[in-house]
């Protein structure tokens, strides 16, 4: 199982971070290939979190039928209990395991527990990727991507938004330089009739290229845009 689990400062504005990388890539870099067996893992709900020890509500399925339970999750001092297996062969279960027991957590989490924050959901396998979320101060998001980038493997940022943001919101679909952007060019009137400003002035009120803030813009309308028409 994967783990990072941290303590978070308050003082700090809360963000929250959703990353993705290839399943194969991280199994290759952490050196447990046992993770290649699933065919999809969803973290339902984090009932605890701390240095010394997290449980959890998942549901796991694996590529081949046949594979048991203890062959994928059979880490020393843990404990795992079947809730549900349904016909076609997916778990619900509820898993006890202590962090210390956990090689392919502990490669993220030794360095970022001092840094303090939460893991959180979306924590899944799907189609080949592993989806992992976190929460903590803006600091702290800075610090998953460059701990990522030590080990060498390749990642995409899905997320970055302020944690008070709902999950729900179209704005919570973008990135950093994509939400500012965008909230730029409509609290300066980019949008109004007739428009109050334009492409250069607000490039440079951010202090970014002009070729970068229309790059930046068009990607934000485009994701805000389909995530509309997806629930219209």
């Amino acid at each position: 199982m994967y783990y990072m689990p941290f303590t978070s400062n308050a003082s700090d504005l809360m963000q929250r971070i959703v990353i993705e990388v290839d399943v194969v890539d991280f199994a290759k870099m952490s050196g447990d290939r046992v993770i290649e067996k699933i065919k999809s893992l969803e973290v339902l709900h984090f009932i605890k979190q701390d240095k010394e020890e997290m449980i959890i509500i998942a549901s796991v399925e694996f590529k081949d039928p046949s594979t048991k339970l203890d062959e994928v999750f059979n880490e020393k001092d843990s404990l795992l209990q079947v809730l549900d297996h349904s016909k076609e062969g997916k778990y619900l279960i509820l898993s006890k395991s202590k962090p210390q027991n956990d090689p392919t957590g502990q490669i993220l989490a030794s360095e970022f527990w001092a840094m303090g924050g939460y893991m959180l959901t979306p924590l899944e396998i799907k189609n080949g990727k592993l989806k992992m979320s976190f929460l903590g101060s803006a600091k702290q998001m800075r610090i998953i991507p460059s701990l990522l980038k030590a080990t060498g493997i390749s990642y995409k940022v899905l997320q970055l938004a302020d944690a008070n943001s709902s999950p729900d919101s179209p704005l919570s679909q973008l990135t950093e330089k994509q939400r500012k952007v965008l909230t730029a060019a409509y609290n300066y009137g980019y949008y109004d009739l007739p428009r109050k400003i334009d492409s250069r002035q607000l490039s440079e009120k951010l202090k970014i290229g002009s070729s970068d803030f229309i790059k930046h813009r068009r990607k934000a309308e485009r994701r805000v845009l389909s995530e509309v028409l997806k629930t219209a």
